[in-house]
C-alpha cells in the first residue's frame, strides 16, 4: 500500500515544487506556549491544556517567515535558505529525499542560528546515495539523474563544508523488501564520495513512521473532542522506529566527518510514537512527510544537537 502512495507523492510532490518552489516548507515560530516539539522538551517540561484535546492548529501549514528561494543550476532544482550570503559565516546543504525537504523548516532555524547561507538540494522519492539504481522503474530513471546531478553540484560548490541528509528510512525496492546491507553500503559510498571541501556529514535520523490509519483515527477523535487524538492514535515505537540504513552507516564509518542526529524523543516515548504533540499535527500523510508547522517547531531542538556536535569540530563558529 505505501509503496503506491509512494509514488504517487513522488508525482505530487515534484509538481508542487515546481510550480511553488521550495517556499512553503518551513514555518514561522509557534505562536503558543508549549507548541509542538517544545511539549516534549526534556530540559524544559511543560502543558498547555488547550492544546490537549482540540489541537486548533493541527491542520494547518503556517506561511513561512524565511522562505527558500527556488531556481535551477544546470538542470538541478535548489533554493537557498538561511542567512543571506553577504552576510553569511558559512554554507551549508540540506540533501536528501522529500522527508529531507520537510526537514527544511528545522534546519532554516539552525541555519539563522549559526549564520549559514543554507542551499536545499532534494527531490522526492531520491536518496543521495548510488542505490537510487535498484528504485522501482516509476522513480528510478530521475533519482538516478538526480545524483549524478547533485554530486557535480557538490563539487561546483567549494564552499560548502557542512551538509545535512536525510531520507525515508525504508527504500520500496519490492514490497517487503528493504536491502538493508546495500543500502548501509550505498550511504557510506556516497559521503565518502564526497569533496574534500565537505568537513562535516550530518545524518538526521528519519521520522517515526506512522500507521496507515494515522490521520483517519486523528481526525474522528478530533472531531469527537472525548480524548486526546495524540494518545488515541499513536503507532508503537517498535513498529514506527526501525533500524535506520543512515544512522548505522554513521556508526560504521568510524570518523568524525560523519555525525548523526537522533529527534526521536520529540515525536516518541518509551511506547509510542504520536501524530499531535503540543497541539500540533506531526504528519501530513502516512508517507512521514511532517508538518510545516511542527518541522519548524524541531528547529530549536535541532540547533541543541548541532551545537553539541560542534564541540568536536575545530575551529568551530
Amino acid at each position: 500500500m505505501k509503496l503506491k502512495l509512494l509514488l504517487a507523492a513522488v508525482a505530487a510532490t515534484a509538481a508542487t515544487a515546481m510550480m511553488l518552489g521550495a517556499g512553503a516548507v518551513s514555518a514561522g515560530a509557534a505562536p503558543t506556549a508549549c507548541f509542538g516539539a517544545a511539549a516534549r522538551d526534556p530540559a524544559h517540561p511543560c502543558t498547555n491544556p488547550t492544546l490537549s484535546i482540540f489541537p486548533t492548529l493541527a491542520n494547518v501549514d503556517h506561511p513561512s517567515e524565511s522562505p527558500c528561494v527556488y531556481r535551477i543550476e544546470h538542470s538541478l532544482p535548489i533554493c537557498t535558505f538561511g542567512t543571506p550570503k553577504a552576510k553569511a559565516k558559512g554554507t551549508i546543504a540540506l540533501m536528501g529525499d522529500s522527508h529531507s525537504w520537510h526537514l527544511r523548516g528545522a534546519v532554516d532555524v539552525v541555519a539563522k542560528a549559526k549564520h549559514w547561507l543554507g542551499y536545499s538540494v532534494t527531490a522526492p522519492g531520491c536518496s543521495y546515495s548510488p542505490f537510487v539504481a535498484h528504485l522501482p522503474a516509476e522513480i528510478r530513471k530521475s533519482c538516478v539523474l538526480w545524483y549524478a546531478r547533485a554530486k557535480a553540484w557538490l563539487r561546483r560548490h567549494p564552499e560548502v563544508s557542512t551538509v545535512f541528509v536525510s531520507q525515508l528510512n525504508t527504500e520500496y525496492v519490492a514490497p517487503g523488501v528493504t536491502h538493508l546491507p546495500q543500502r548501509i553500503a550505498g550511504f557510506k559510498s556516497a559521503w565518502k564520495g564526497m569533496p574534500k571541501t565537505v568537513k562535516h556529514v550530518i545524518v538526521i535520523r528519519d521520522v517515526p513512521d506512522p500507521s496507515d490509519d494515522t490521520l483517519d483515527c486523528v481526525a474522528r477523535v478530533v472531531a469527537a473532542g472525548t480524548e486526546q487524538a495524540g494518545p488515541a492514535c499513536a503507532t508503537p515505537r517498535n513498529v514506527a522506529l526501525t533500524e535506520d540504513a543512515a544512522t548505522t552507516a554513521v556508526a560504521q564509518l568510524h570518523s568524525p566527518r560523519y555525525q548523526a542526529v537522533d529527534l526521536s524523543q520529540y515525536f516518541c516515548d518509551d511506547q509510542n510514537c504520536f501524530p499531535v504533540i503540543g497541539g500540533a499535527l506531526v504528519y501530513r500523510d502516512v508517507l512521514g512527510h511532517i508538518t510545516v508547522a511542527f518541522s519548524d517547531s524541531l528547529g530549536p531542538f535541532l540547533l541543541r544537537k548541532v551545537q553539541l556536535l560542534m564541540l568536536h569540530w575545530p575551529h568551530a563558529s
